[in-house]
């Protein structure tokens, strides 16, 4: 089969299309057929590698799949368009689960073909388009769980940073279904136009304009109820100081890194907290797909490479250029 593999840590040049092995059927497992898999920075972080993780080489990348079943099983059967459930139960302690093609034992879906346990198979829900399904397994369902997590009602403030990642852009999406008010961050002004037209009720651009001195005066100096921070160790100074009394940071992501300096005393003083969220539940994602259909929600497609182009695919998310979801086409 035809895939994408990495055999060393390193920058998109690691990144090998070529012809492989499939993989064997095993004991309550499926092999899918992929047709789509969305790149993550799961993809990048697993590409150059992180203190303390370690892959098993050769790796093959990608964890928002959607696909065909080669055999059927159970309720399941052959041909069936299924997505992938990317969670796996972690063999890393103190850890909650690790995710296909991510720093685990699994193969991930820059292939042809991927296999995956049984009990990961979810039926592709028929009113998003195989490409539209296989962006929501991440990024589209982190951003929910974080949405969750935060207890926001309707009316209550949101602040998004990132609107242009697939995290943000989802987030934008689901927070204005749920009635919030919504502030965001871009880097320059097309990306503005973009957010707005997602709902964003204040778009911030931070090329132009200080955040927090724009986000406090949009909330009358109270903060905000709830801050969505997928970005890491630069955001995070900042994320704390904008939340009102009470207000809670939900976290999930390290792309400036992994190692963030906090004000304890604005933490306190407030009575803030600090939430992390790590993907969501296999009964979230079904819950997603349906307040998406019930809300005539797509998800947001920025571009869409082939499985050879991966390295290109890399390099636009590495530049932060796009905005929404990146996607691979897998099988002809």
């Amino acid at each position: 089969m035809k895939a994408v593999v990495i055999r060393k840590h390193g920058g998109p040049d690691v990144l090998s299309y070529e012809e492989i092995d499939g993989p064997q059927t095993t004991k309550d497992h499926a092999i899918v057929k992929v047709d789509y898999c969305a790149v993550n920075h799961l993809d990048i972080w697993v590409r150059n590698g992180l203190p303390g993780r370690q892959v098993l080489f050769p790796h093959i990348l990608g964890c928002d799949i959607s696909g065909t079943l080669v055999e059927g099983f159970g309720k399941f059967k052959k041909g069936d368009n299924v997505i992938v459930y990317p969670a796996i139960h972690s063999d890393v302690p103190r850890i909650s689960f690790s995710i296909i093609g991510g720093f685990g034992k699994y193969h991930g879906g820059y292939a042809e073909l991927i296999l995956i346990p049984q009990k990961n198979i979810v039926k592709k829900p028929s009113w998003f388009t195989d490409m539209e399904a296989c962006a929501l397994n991440v990024s589209y369902l982190t951003a929910w769980n974080m949405l969750e997590r935060s207890r926001c009602k309707k009316g209550d403030t949101v602040f998004i940073w990132g609107a242009n990642s697939g995290v943000g852009s989802a987030a934008i999406l689901l927070a204005k279904a749920r009635g919030f008010r919504i502030i965001t961050v871009v880097s320059n002004e097309n990306k503005a136009g973009l957010a707005r037209k997602l709902g964003a009720h204040l778009v911030i651009d931070r090329s132009e304009s200080d955040v927090t001195t724009e986000t406090l005066k949009y909330t009358n100096n109270q903060g905000v109820n709830a801050v969505i921070d997928h970005v890491g160790a630069k955001t995070w100074p900042t994320s704390i100081d904008i939340l009102k009394v009470g207000g809670k940071m939900i976290t999930c992501g390290t792309t400036t890194g992994g190692e963030a300096n906090v004000n304890i005393r604005a933490l306190y003083s407030k009575e803030a907290s600090i939430i992390g969220a790590y993907l969501g539940t296999k009964l979230q994602l079904i819950a997603l797909h349906k307040f998406m259909k019930s809300n005539k929600i797509k998800p947001i497609i920025d571009s869409v490479f082939s499985l050879k182009d991966a390295q290109l695919a890399h390099q636009k998310m590495e530049e932060s250029s796009q905005f929404g979801k990146i996607i691979l086409k897998v099988s002809s």
